[in-house]
């Protein structure tokens, strides 16, 4: 009986041997710049408000040049909301069994929503820059690189906090306003290609 737990000890311990032998790939190293992040995902906590409505949940978001999905969704999961697509191409809009396409995220809110909102820019705003096809006003902290206010297209993008991510400074806590639009965003995690 002691030989058959010794052998099972033998056996366990040459598998998990193997297994911290096996080769890991390595690490990328991050982009030096947020405006040469090219993919990232991100999650945290999302309140949006609107003339009409007062919406609180969670939120994660994953973006590359071929593809974007982010997911609203309130505790537990329910009132899910998924907005994906491919950049400048047709977006998809899935909510309370209801799933429409549009030829923008921005043009699917409104026309589904009644929603003015950027989805566009806001793929520069939440890295912390302003989005590169229209004129902005940025005001920067003492630092004189770290954004502390975006005025863009009506909006106001405000950055309340950053995180570091190795060298990379990345906004945490921001709100993003165009009367009666607001949007707070808390960004519990960041993670950068």
């Amino acid at each position: 009986m002691k030989i058959k737990y010794l052998v099972i000890g033998i056996m366990a311990s040459a598998f998990l041997a193997g297994c911290s032998l096996s080769p890991t790939s390595p690490k990328a190293p991050l982009p030096e710049r947020a405006e040469d992040i090219m993919s990232w995902q991100n999650e945290g906590r999302v309140g949006i408000r609107t003339e009409q409505d007062a919406i609180s949940g969670n939120f994660n978001w994953q973006h590359s040049p071929e593809h974007y999905e982010l997911n609203i969704y309130g505790p537990f999961g329910q009132g899910a909301t998924r907005l994906e697509g491919i950049p400048g191409k047709e977006s998809r809009l899935t909510y309370d069994d209801k799933n429409l396409t549009g030829p923008s995220a921005d043009a699917l809110l409104y026309h589904e929503l009644g929603w003015h909102f950027p989805v566009t820019s806001v793929q520069y705003w939440i890295r912390g820059l302003a989005a590169p096809n229209s004129a902005a006003e940025i005001t920067y902290q003492k630092d004189g690189t770290t954004p502390e206010q975006i005025l863009q297209n009506g909006w106001t993008i405000t950055y309340k906090e950053f995180t570091e991510l190795e060298h990379l400074k990345l906004p945490q806590k921001m709100q993003v306003t165009h009367p009666p639009y607001r949007v707070n965003l808390i960004i519990t995690d960041w993670n950068v290609q």
